[in-house]
C-alpha cells in the first residue's frame, strides 16, 4: 500500500498549509474540490476556518448550509477552527448560543470540530488524520465489522450501512422514511436524494449498487486513490 494522499483545494495554497503537510512526507494533490478545503481518503472532507469566520458563519446561518452540503459530499466531515471563537469580543456574551450551535452541528449533521492554534497545527491535524487512515487505525461503524447482531434491527442497520455514504445518522433517517429494506431498495434516485445526508451524488452511487448486474467472473483490478477520487472507471 502506498503512502497517504491529501487533496487540497487550490485556494488553500496561499495559507501555506499544503506545503507544511508535504514537509511531513505526505503527498498533496492540488485541485478544485467540489466542497471543503481538504479531502483525505476520498471520503473525509475537511473545512478550515478562522475563529472569526467560524463564529460569524454560525450566527448568520451559513455554517449549517455548508455543513449540509459537505455531509452530502463526504462520509465524514471535520471542521478545523484556527483560534478560539469563544474569546472573540463580539461573541463573549453569546457562549450559550455558540455551544448550542456546535452541538447541533455534531448531532444533526455528524460534523466534528477540532480547534488548533494556527496553520502549522492545522497541518499537523491533517497529517495525523491521513496517517491514521493509511495505518488502519480508522474504526468503522457496525457495517465495517459485523460482529454479533442481536436483533432484526441490528441486521437492518448493518445492511443499510454497507451502502456508500450511509453511516449511523443517515441510516436512522432512511428507517424513518421507508417501512423496510425492500422499500429502500426499490426507491428511485429522486426519493433517495431527498433524504438528508444522502443527496444526488450518494443517491446515484446507491442506485448503481442496487441495479447494476452482477459481474461474478470479472477480474477486478485495484484502483489508485487518485483514480478513485476522480471517479475514473476501472472498466
Amino acid at each position: 500500500m502506498g503512502g497517504p494522499i491529501v487533496y487540497a483545494d487550490y485556494r488553500e495554497e496561499k495559507s501555506g498549509i499544503p506545503a507544511l503537510i508535504e514537509e511531513e512526507g505526505i503527498i498533496v494533490v492540488r485541485k478544485s474540490l467540489p466542497a471543503g478545503d481538504y479531502v483525505v481518503s476520498g471520503d473525509i472532507g475537511i473545512e478550515r476556518k478562522t475563529a472569526w469566520d467560524f463564529a460569524h458563519s454560525l450566527f448568520d446561518g451559513r455554517l449549517f448550509d455548508q455543513a449540509r452540503r459537505l455531509s452530502e459530499e463526504y462520509e465524514k466531515v471535520i471542521y478545523i477552527v484556527e483560534g478560539d471563537p469563544f474569546r472573540l469580543g463580539r461573541y463573549r456574551s453569546r457562549h450559550r448560543q455558540m455551544y448550542a450551535a456546535i452541538i447541533a452541528l455534531t448531532l444533526d449533521y455528524d460534523v466534528h470540530t477540532i480547534y488548533t492554534g494556527g496553520p502549522r497545527d492545522t497541518a499537523y491535524v491533517i497529517v495525523s488524520i491521513a496517517r491514521r487512515i493509511i495505518g488502519g487505525g480508522r474504526r468503522g461503524v457496525i457495517a465495517r465489522g459485523k460482529g454479533k447482531l442481536e436483533s432484526i434491527t441490528d441486521q437492518q442497520y448493518y445492511v443499510l450501512q454497507s451502502f456508500p455514504g450511509i453511516g449511523p445518522t443517515t441510516a436512522d433517517r432512511v428507517m424513518e422514511r421507508f417501512r423496510n429494506l425492500r422499500e429502500f431498495c426499490n426507491a428511485t434516485m429522486k426519493d433517495l436524494s431527498s433524504i438528508e445526508g444522502i443527496g444526488p451524488k450518494r443517491a446515484e452511487a446507491i442506485f448503481t449498487v442496487l441495479n447494476r448486474k452482477f459481474e461474478r467472473f470479472r477480474e477486478r483490478k485495484a484502483r489508485t486513490l487518485d483514480e478513485f477520487y476522480n471517479g475514473e472507471s476501472d472498466e
